[in-house]
């Protein structure tokens, strides 16, 4: 939460939130509540239960891949200060429709709302897939081509949605436009869900099934691609701190978002307090696409692409506009996260619950 600068404007707001059920969307309720903001609106294709940070939220429920979805959202804005738009289908991969219908109609109806009820700010969290590959020796800031990485279908439909941004933001010159754009989003609670994205509804209780020694062998290696990559993560309620700032500020343009240190295949692996295992990538992608062409694996082998293009990310621009800084090292991120993966943490919640909805895990 920002520190109070005066006057804080988050105590009278009004802030509608997409995918609030969600990674990102869990935490900003929490930050939300603890700003005191008037009114709390919350976007879900189910309903959570009324514990917190979910009880005092008042509450929709839609499809965004559906035209039904549209008399909602114009119920959902009307009256709002702000709105967050959250939402996204991360999976199935396979599925590129559905992908497209969530994603993109999604946030072309989110946007057509927010201008029909006049919604004064719309923050839009993006990702830094929507970069175009570049170089992994040094950061670069909110300036950075953003036409994706086309091999990538994430990465093609987080471009497409802040290409609709920019259009959105020249149509309407009163409101004003934010984008967010974080690196892997983790946070403990949502650790098994993010397990069972990735690898799918066999290969995640596969490898929870493995017998003590043979995962303890397993446990101590890490196979990372040649050439080498370089990744961040960041604590999901560090992202909603930065749209909490953003919305105190009311904040526009976009933000990246990402917690030091940026890892090194080497890194990644101490990080973890496992050993490198160096893989060409060509190896690991063929498996990928293997294992995702028998169904084994959920995500396509764009994600491997994505993660070897983007490049690490520079957030001077969040520290001097919003006066934010990560509070989670991203090497406590990664440890905690894979600790809650071990310990099952994470499993009773709505957070990212597979195939209930559009919810989000940016990469």
């Amino acid at each position: 939460m920002a520190e109070p600068t005066g006057s804080s404007l988050l105590p009278g707001l009004t802030v509608a939130v997409t995918g609030a059920s969600g990674n990102v969307g869990t935490a900003l309720l929490r930050a939300l509540a603890d700003a005191g903001v008037t009114e709390v609106r919350g976007l879900a294709r189910r309903r959570p239960p009324e514990t917190a940070p979910y009880a005092g939220v008042r509450w929709y429920t839609a499809d965004l891949g559906t035209p039904e979805s549209e008399p909602v959202l114009a119920e959902f804005l009307d009256g709002v200060d702000a709105v967050v738009h959250s939402a996204w289908a991360l999976i199935p991969d396979r599925d590129p429709e559905r992908l497209q219908r969530v994603n993109i109609e999604g946030t072309r109806r989110v946007l057509a709302a927010a201008a029909a009820a006049g919604v004064t700010h719309v923050v839009h969290l993006s990702s830094i897939g929507t970069y175009a590959a570049g170089p992994q020796t040094h950061p670069v800031n909110e300036d950075w081509p953003t036409t994706g990485v086309p091999s990538s279908q994430y990465s093609r439909l987080k471009a497409e949605c802040e290409r609709m941004l920019r259009a959105f933001d020249a149509a309407n010159p009163g409101t004003t436009v934010t984008a967010i754009r974080p690196t892997l989003v983790l946070q403990p609670d949502a650790a098994s869900e993010i397990g069972r994205y990735f690898l799918g509804p066999v290969l995640f209780p596969a490898a929870r099934a493995l017998p003590a020694p043979v995962a303890g062998v397993v446990a101590k290696v890490l196979p990372l691609p040649i050439p080498d990559l370089s990744i961040g993560v960041v604590h999901a309620d560090d992202v909603a701190d930065v749209i909490a700032r953003a919305l105190d500020r009311r904040a526009g343009g976009a933000f990246n978002v990402t917690a030091p240190p940026n890892f090194d295949a080497a890194g990644l692996a101490g990080a973890l307090g496992m050993k490198r295992v160096a893989v060409p990538a060509v190896v690991l992608r063929t498996g990928m696409q293997a294992a995702f062409l028998s169904r084994l694996l959920q995500i396509e082998p764009g994600w491997l692409d994505l993660g070897l293009g983007v490049p690490p990310m520079d957030t001077t621009r969040a520290r001097t506009v919003l006066g934010w800084r990560a509070k989670h090292s991203g090497g406590d991120v990664l440890r905690d996260f894979v600790a809650a993966l071990g310990a099952g943490h994470g499993g009773e919640g709505p957070l990212l619950h597979p195939g209930t909805g559009p919810e989000h895990t940016p990469a």
